[in-house]
């Protein structure tokens, strides 16, 4: 009876040791390879980890590094990187960018390189509290609230993620992001800012069609002896913002988004311009202009490409205002203008 009391006691010994083991190798699991037991918040508490945790490709530990860089003239100007890391040898090191600061009011549509193409992007807004923003493959941005602009230069939160992540979770990210930032510069509105719940995908390039440029039947293409070989790409819904952009030779943009209008004619700069397609306008060059449509203030914006400023001064090629005027027309019939 000795012998398998003796047993007895061993194996339960064993089990015991087998269990702790398996509960350190779990618990270490966790710690290295996860958020579990980490921190609720990074970057100065601007950025909720398990937000950011979602962004990731792969399961992880979310870290900041130092912290972000801040202006000190300016509590919504910073940057921050968050990084993804974990012991499993498949695995990779992700990165997400944050940073905030102030834009001119139509950045989303200017071609400076470094905002992703509007007609390539998925735009959203959703009412008083609705967040407005976009959101492409891999950068997104979101606006902050009106409140928090300052010298006419709206603020906006804007990251980068790692390539493939899903686009509804890097704009809740965001989103989350711009109303700790606002709070923290006491300029949050009544209610936060509400994160889309979904987003409409994109649509990829197509031919351009013999019958319509980027579905305007009456819109000109920018060099008709090219029109064959072109490709296009455009927004599914024209309100409150549309964009079209035909492969390296012009990119339309069209928004009566109020934030983002608003922001634009709060922006140094902003004055008035020649008239456009007979109708008065303002803005900050001839090509990048706000109009009256039935009494909802209208931004029209035009970029050319490549192609375009290639065949300029060639038989055939239309003229950039003439372009833009006949955009002006063409798609102002569509909203009511």
């Amino acid at each position: 009876m000795k012998d398998v009391s003796v047993r007895t006691s061993l194996r339960r010994k064993a089990i015991a040791l087998l269990l702790a083991i398996a509960l350190l190798g779990v618990g270490a699991h966790l710690w290295l390879n996860t958020n579990a037991f980490g921190r609720d918040e990074a970057c100065g508490g601007l950025v909720p980890t398990d937000s950011a945790a979602a962004v990731f490709s792969s399961s992880g530990r979310v870290s900041d590094g130092s912290g972000p860089d801040t202006r000190p003239d300016d509590r919504l100007a910073f940057t921050c990187t968050l990084e993804s890391s974990s012991f499993l040898p498949w695995t990779d090191t992700e990165r997400i960018r944050i940073s905030a600061g102030r834009e001119r009011g139509d950045f989303p549509f200017t071609d400076d390189g470094r905002w992703p193409n509007p007609a390539a992007v998925s735009f959203f807004s959703g009412g008083p509290t609705g967040a407005v923003g976009a959101v492409g493959d891999d950068h997104g941005w979101v606006f902050l609230p009106g409140a928090c602009t300052t010298a006419g230069e709206p603020a906006i939160v804007e990251g980068y993620a790692p390539e493939g992540s899903d686009p509804v979770k890097l704009a809740r990210l965001l989103t989350d992001v711009a109303n700790r930032a606002a709070e923290g510069a006491d300029c949050r509105g009544k209610e936060p800012l509400r994160a889309p719940a979904g987003l409409a995908a994109p649509a990829g390039p197509r031919p351009v069609r013999n019958g319509a440029v980027c579905g305007l039947a009456d819109l000109e293409f920018p060099v008709p002896g090219q029109r064959t070989k072109a490709t296009e790409r455009m927004q599914e819904h024209i309100r409150p913002t549309w964009a079209c952009e035909i492969a390296g030779y012009a990119t339309y943009a069209v928004t009566q988004e109020p934030q983002i209008v608003n922001g634009i004619r709060s922006s140094p700069g902003f004055k008035e311009q020649s008239p456009v397609a007979g109708r008065r306008v303002s803005g900050f060059d001839p090509r990048h202009v706000v109009a009256d449509c039935a009494g909802t203030p209208t931004y029209f914006s035009l970029e050319f490409g490549p192609s375009y400023n290639d065949a300029v001064g060639t038989p055939g090629t239309l003229r950039m205002q003439d372009l833009f005027d006949n955009f002006v027309e063409s798609v102002g019939k569509r909203i009511g203008c």
